[in-house]
């Protein structure tokens, strides 16, 4: 029996035989476990590049655990979908004009806001012409609304505003609203600034934090701003 199966037998049998007090503390321990068959995994075999039917070159930047066809993972997570493992404020391992499809969702806000524009910068050489960057931030004036609902409670913003904070790579460094991510895409050379919905947004085809709603005081808030931009 492969070790992964062993282990997660030996989880089951422990979980019916655990006082209700520990069970959480197991099912963490699985999820570690799987996480680290996960890297283990990755470090051995590489993904292969996805070849979209229409033709389309499709980077999902910052992706996290999301996998979703035809698109193009880079992350510093070493997880085995993770086609590139690297920051992705570097992309100088992709040729210019190479990609039409650029998705950053709640990476940009990791970024120190001295290097903002030269990050989109960098995101923008890698498309190519008439290429789209589309992004999804913490949208600052969405923050202040849920804060002025909340009686001006700074818990109830505190982790959209400045990250989790739970790990290294989970801190945030800037703050955006709508006309200071147009102001800064346009900076970087960018044009059509607009809007963009993820339930009709082209290759959108799976939920991550640009549709999420968080929950204060049993009350769901967005937080999302989603814009893209045209090179």
């Amino acid at each position: 029996m492969p070790f992964h199966y062993k282990m997660s037998f030996l989880i089951s049998k422990l979980k019916k035989n655990t006082p209700f007090s520990l069970k959480k503390i197991i099912i963490v321990s699985s999820r570690d476990i799987s996480l680290i068959i996960k890297k283990i995994k990755r470090s051995f075999i590489s993904p292969t590049i996805p070849q979209n039917p229409d033709g389309k070159i499709l980077i999902h930047l910052g992706c996290g655990e999301k996998n979703a066809p035809g698109w193009i993972n880079v992350d510093l997570l070493k997880l085995p979908h993770i086609h590139f493992l690297q920051d992705a404020t570097n992309l100088s391992n992709f040729k210019t004009n190479f990609a039409d499809l650029i998705y950053a969702s709640h990476v940009l806000e990791h970024v120190p806001h001295q290097q903002t524009i030269s990050v989109l910068k960098e995101w923008r050489r890698v498309l190519k012409p008439s290429g789209v960057l589309r992004l999804s931030v913490p949208d600052f004036d969405k923050i202040i609304h849920i804060y002025n609902s909340e009686n001006k409670n700074i818990e109830s913003i505190i982790k959209p505003l400045m990250g989790g904070q739970d790990y290294q790579y989970n801190f945030h460094q800037n703050v955006f609203n709508q006309n200071y991510l147009s102001f800064l895409l346009k900076q970087a050379g960018f044009s059509q600034v607009k809007s963009w919905y993820p339930q009709n947004a082209p290759y959108h085809t799976f939920s991550d934090w640009s549709s999420k709603l968080i929950s204060v005081n049993n009350k769901k808030y967005p937080i999302s701003l989603n814009l893209e931009a045209v090179k």
